[in-house]
């Protein structure tokens, strides 16, 4: 299913500040612009979940979040959003892992890969109603997706207002629904590798080392930020991972919901791709288009792209829920600074 499809990144997180505000934030890292609208889906809004299916679904919450509305079937593909209840959701690339069933299994319905953030967020009121979905509503299905031509590889992070979090994994033997995570998710290998791969950095600190007698010498760290040798910098999955859980572990909290927006940036930056730097065998380039910052208690919506770092945000506004039919939001991707003289 995977064979021949590019590797392609994504870094995701949870995070709680002091005033108990709860956020799921990501990377989209692609080779191709994928920031463009966000978008809203009202609540009782029917729309297709399968290319290759007539079944639909009602919306049982609003939701909003960068995506696409689809010409072929009028449906959403969201990449990443928050509902009306709190429940914040994200897709990330899992290619050479994922694994789906060919058709619907009896008594659920078929769902493509790219429309399970949809779903889920129309959908679920909780992470316990996230895990029947899976286990007993919806199967994912083998469909291309007609933008990219190819099935998508997925796999997925959910996160509400308790501050727990669920990834949810399809592979040959499988939905693995993992409860109890770290909170912090990338790419291939799957989630129980990473987390098993934390324990090679277990002598990462944000400690400054002490001075070591050597052979007669005193010797002394040069400068500050000695206990984080051995923290790797490239941009593998691996990596990132690594990175991303040592951030979330060690960053001092933030305060309120604005400073965990700008928390939640910081730490991104941190495995941010700038283009140029991952080069496809195609000769195109991955790169990080957008970084996006969901908070559950506020119902927000925040995001920066690559071409404007400026922070915007769409809020689920009583407003904005009594629409009954898709709003877009156009992104404006022209760098917005503020000139001071």
């Amino acid at each position: 299913m995977n064979g021949g499809f590019k590797m392609i990144g994504c870094s995701s997180f949870t995070m709680e500040t002091k005033d108990k505000k709860h956020f799921l934030s990501r990377t989209m890292d692609f080779m191709m612009e994928m920031a463009e609208q966000v978008v809203f889906t009202p609540k009782n809004k029917t729309f297709a979940v399968s290319y290759n299916d007539a079944q639909e679904i009602t919306s049982k919450h609003a939701f909003i979040g960068l995506g696409v509305i689809q010409d072929t079937d009028n449906a959403p593909v969201t990449f990443d959003g928050v509902n009306d209840a709190g429940v914040m959701g994200a897709t990330l690339y899992f290619p050479r892992y994922a694994s789906y069933h060919e058709k619907a299994e009896a008594g659920t319905v078929a769902v493509s890969p790219d429309k399970i953030i949809s779903v889920i967020l129309a959908q679920a009121e909780s992470l316990a109603e996230i895990e029947e979905l899976f286990t007993k509503q919806i199967t994912i299905v083998n469909e291309a997706s007609p933008s990219l031509k190819v099935v998508s590889p997925l796999h997925f992070i959910f996160s509400d207002a308790s501050g727990a979090s669920v990834i949810v994994e399809p592979q040959e033997d499988g939905v693995h629904i993992i409860k109890n995570s770290v909170g912090v998710m990338t790419n291939s290998p799957d989630y129980h590798w990473h987390e098993t791969n934390l324990r090679n950095y277990l002598c990462v600190t944000p400690k400054q080392h002490d001075d070591v007698e050597f052979l007669g010498k005193t010797l002394t760290p040069f400068s500050q930020g000695s206990g984080t040798f051995g923290l790797p910098g490239d941009y593998t999955p691996v990596s990132r991972f690594v990175r991303t859980a040592f951030m979330k572990n060690n960053v001092e909290q933030a305060k309120d919901e604005i400073a965990g927006v700008s928390l939640a940036h910081h730490i991104l930056e941190s495995v941010s791709i700038p283009r140029g730097i991952v080069v496809t065998p195609d000769k195109t380039f991955d790169y990080t288009c957008y970084q996006a910052y969901m908070c559950a208690e506020s119902r927000s919506y925040y995001y920066s792209t690559y071409g404007n770092q400026r922070i915007r945000c769409v809020r689920l506004t009583p407003e904005l829920e009594k629409e009954t039919d898709y709003r877009e939001f156009k992104v404006n991707p022209q760098e917005d600074i503020e000139y001071q003289n």
